[in-house]
């Protein structure tokens, strides 16, 4: 049987045990409840039956009309609460049934009580009162003394209950824990038997001995495993590497996975057609910017850079000839700023400048000129000659924005505002042009 088998029987087991002791407590829940029930009810009981007691000392001690009232009252309470109790067992309803009969006793002797107030006989014991007094006395001791049985056996019943709840569980319990002990030390000893096979296998590879095999006689995952560690041996001895030859694939393997890393890492940092920062990349170099200019008390300037006429090329000449205007306007966006400015792409048609240090928006302004000026001269692929223009936001730091969010944020508004209007051109923000005295440029 394999690990992953014996795992899975496990589980059920556990499950089911963990079941058992669920529906064990929710049984033993349900039987205290229903004792509870049936102790209420005898309470229920006993305080009506000393409510007829205490009513039945007064119509002795008072002998009066008011008293038998009262008294007839009590009486009738109780035999409403009898006749609606009862129980599951047929001993607890014998009684219930008794404790009903001693009730219709009592009202007998009630209508004899209406008597001997009517006959003004003075209360002794010798007397038809002091007589029915100890009537009274006698029967409700009796009752007292049958609610006590029903006290007891409900208090017995339940007591039985619950032993044979937990004496099933603490079996079921038991079985169930021998089981998965036995399954546990079964796996483990086969396990622990193959593993050290295994073990000694690895040994010998490690010394060079390919020619010795793993000798496994179960079917579990283990023994899969040896399967495929004889297959891998032969594997090894049939080809005969030798260790130069293995060096050798070592190297070249090594140079083969540096050379990917590094190509990984170009993809990620550079865009693959422009070779310009991607924007993972971007974003990276302006953390270190912000928090470089943040450091120095230096101002930087975001352009954010919409192409207008793109669409058009893609649709009349196809995404080829657009792929060679973006290299194009890769590099005139290259040849327009500093070595040490960020240039990006950040979408299909979209780039970003980041500019620092600047001193003053003149500096931004000459630099939006000069790639106005090289963006729109028409250049020639083949015999097809391509103009493009753009749309150009500009945001400040630190006086639009000290994050990244929003620098971005004020760039690509301002340069929806600039793609607005018939002539591309681009808007500082009205604070910018008092800061820096410039003027929006047509």
């Amino acid at each position: 049987m394999k690990v992953t088998e014996r795992l899975k029987i496990l589980l059920i087991l556990g499950l089911m045990l963990t079941g058992g002791i669920l529906f064990s407590l929710v049984i033993l829940n349900d039987n205290q409840v229903r004792t509870n029930q049936e102790l209420h009810q005898v309470i229920e009981i006993e305080l009506k039956i000393n409510e007829l007691g205490t009513r039945l000392w007064l119509l002795f001690q008072y002998n009066d009309q008011d008293a038998l009232i009262q008294t007839r009252y009590a009486h009738q309470d109780l035999k409403e609460l009898l006749d609606r109790e009862q129980f599951n067992n047929e001993s607890k309803n014998s009684i219930i049934a008794n404790l009903i009969r001693m009730n219709l006793n009592i009202g007998s002797l009630i209508e004899l009580s209406q008597k001997d107030i009517e006959s003004k006989f003075q209360p002794s014991i010798t007397s038809p009162a002091g007589m029915l007094s100890a009537r009274y006395n006698m029967t409700l001791q009796s009752m007292n003394e049958d609610l006590t049985k029903l006290q007891k056996l409900a208090m017995r019943d339940a007591e039985l209950s619950q032993r044979k709840i937990l004496y099933a569980v603490v079996i079921f319990l038991t079985l169930g824990s021998v089981f998965v002990l036995i399954l546990i030390i079964m796996t483990l000893r086969t396990f622990k038997a193959n593993l050290n096979v295994l073990t000694l296998g690895i040994k010998d590879l490690e010394k060079g001995n390919l020619g010795s095999r793993l000798l496994v006689s179960d079917t579990d995952e283990l023994s899969e495993l040896a399967e495929q560690f004889n297959l891998m041996k032969h594997s090894l001895e049939t080809t005969t590497i030798k260790k130069e030859q293995l060096q050798e694939e070592v190297d070249r393997q090594t140079e083969e996975l540096q050379k990917q890393r590094a190509d990984f890492q170009l993809l990620a940092n550079y865009d693959s057609l422009t070779q310009l920062y991607s924007r993972s990349a971007f974003e990276s170099q302006m953390k270190t910017a912000i928090a470089r200019c943040g450091r120095t008390k230096l101002n930087g300037a975001l352009l954010f850079i919409d192409l207008d006429r793109f669409k058009p090329i893609n649709d009349n000449y196809g995404h080829s000839v657009g792929d060679i205007v973006l290299m194009h306007v890769s590099k005139m966006l290259t040849q327009a700023v500093r070595t040490s400015d960020i240039i990006a792409r950040i979408g299909g048609d979209e780039f970003v400048i980041w500019l620092e240090p600047i001193e003053n928006a003149r500096q931004v302004t000459k630099v939006i000129e000069k790639l106005h000026l090289s963006l729109s001269t028409p250049f020639n692929y083949g015999d097809i000659s391509v103009s493009v223009s753009a749309s150009i936001g500009v945001s400040f730091y630190p006086l639009d924005a000290t994050d990244l969010s929003g620098l971005l944020r004020v760039a690509d508004d301002n340069m929806y505002k600039a793609k607005a209007t018939p002539d591309t051109y681009y808007y500082f923000t009205p604070e910018a042009n008092r800061r820096f005295s410039i003027t929006k440029l047509a």
